[in-house]
């Protein structure tokens, strides 16, 4: 895998149930999806689905999602070690009905680790690709 490609894992419509009073799409949601987003990457690199997220790093929201976007949400492995894996997670943004452009509304690091059936950081045999 290519570290310096990211691959779009999901995507989301922003729907009135997901705005907060400004008419924003709430920042907990949008995080979580992103962590949703970077768990199922994950569990695609490693092939296996125990993971569990071991830290998010300073999440930056650069501009709100609005009603009715389209959310995409892009990953790619930043960092690998013995039982961890960092994440990058960029979401961008478009409105379906208008020629807009696509707004990168978040960007933030996910750190992943692979567990055994206990619970313990197991290691994984993922090595990443030079660039």
């Amino acid at each position: 895998m290519n570290n310096n490609v990211y691959q779009r894992v999901t995507s989301h419509l922003v729907l009135s149930a997901h705005l907060n009073a400004a008419s924003n799409l709430f920042g907990g949601l949008l995080v979580q999806w992103a962590d949703e987003c970077a768990g199922i990457f994950v569990m695609e690199v490693l092939k296996t689905h125990h993971v569990v997220t071991k830290k998010i790093s300073e999440v930056l929201f650069n501009e709100p999602a609005k009603l009715g976007d389209v959310l995409e949400f892009l990953c790619r492995v930043k960092a690998v070690g013995m039982t961890s894996i960092t994440v990058e997670c960029v979401t961008r943004a478009k409105q379906i009905d208008r020629e807009d452009r696509l707004r990168t509304i978040l960007n933030c690091d996910f750190v992943f680790v692979k567990i055994d059936k206990f619970g313990r950081p197991a290691h994984h045999q993922f090595v990443l690709e030079e660039s």
